[in-house]
């Protein structure tokens, strides 16, 4: 995690070398991206359904491979025993190692799904960080099924927070909110809504 996260540092001053510090807004007007709808007197925009909507899409897909296929089992299998996978003759760095890749590919799918309405910048990445260890941790480590509710719950919290904060002092409230979450929830369950407690 250390490591990750240092090459993060590293990849991100980079960027910033390549591309400037300046923020660049999305300018390509497209259909999903300009319509909008109404649902309860209020204006939505289409694209946000359709990031939700890719949010679910990729929850289900990652679920059947870790539920259905035989990548999935090694996978968990080697989270539970590694030593025993190793002894079937199955090189687990190699597995976890394209899990890693795997996982990369997700995360800029999502940054790339996310820029038309949130511009890109170097510190992008920084804005979400908290918040995924925030659910991570919340779920469960080791639970996918947990880390999935707990990523709905936490959007949800900042939402209202954000919401709430608006014309008020707290302009940090939306920050600070996965953190208190993340707090309130180990207290009362340190393994998290469902991880194991072993």
């Amino acid at each position: 995690l250390v490591l990750t996260f240092g090459v993060s540092l590293i990849l991100v001053e980079l960027s910033k070398i390549i591309w400037s510090t300046t923020p660049y807004s999305w300018t390509e007007m497209f259909g999903v991206r300009e319509n909008f709808f109404m649902l309860f007197e209020q204006r939505f925009s289409t694209y946000r359904l359709f990031v939700i909507g890719m949010g679910f899409v990729l929850i289900i897909v990652i679920g059947l491979l870790l539920k259905r296929t035989r990548l999935g089992i090694i996978i968990r299998a080697g989270v539970e025993d590694r030593e025993m996978v190793q002894s079937l003759g199955i090189n687990v760095r190699a597995v976890f190692t394209l899990v890693f890749t795997l996982g990369c590919a997700v995360a800029a799918f999502g940054g790339a799904i996310a820029a038309p309405f949130l511009g890109a910048s170097p510190s992008l990445a920084n804005t979400y960080l908290l918040t995924a260890i925030a659910a991570v941790v919340l779920g469960g480590m080791g639970s996918y099924f947990g880390t999935a509710i707990a990523s709905l719950m936490v959007g949800m919290a900042v939402a209202v927070a954000q919401d709430a904060a608006i014309g008020t002092p707290f302009s940090v409230l939306p920050s600070i909110v996965p953190m208190l979450l993340l707090i309130l929830v180990l207290l009362l369950r340190p393994s998290g809504l469902f991880g194991s407690s072993r």
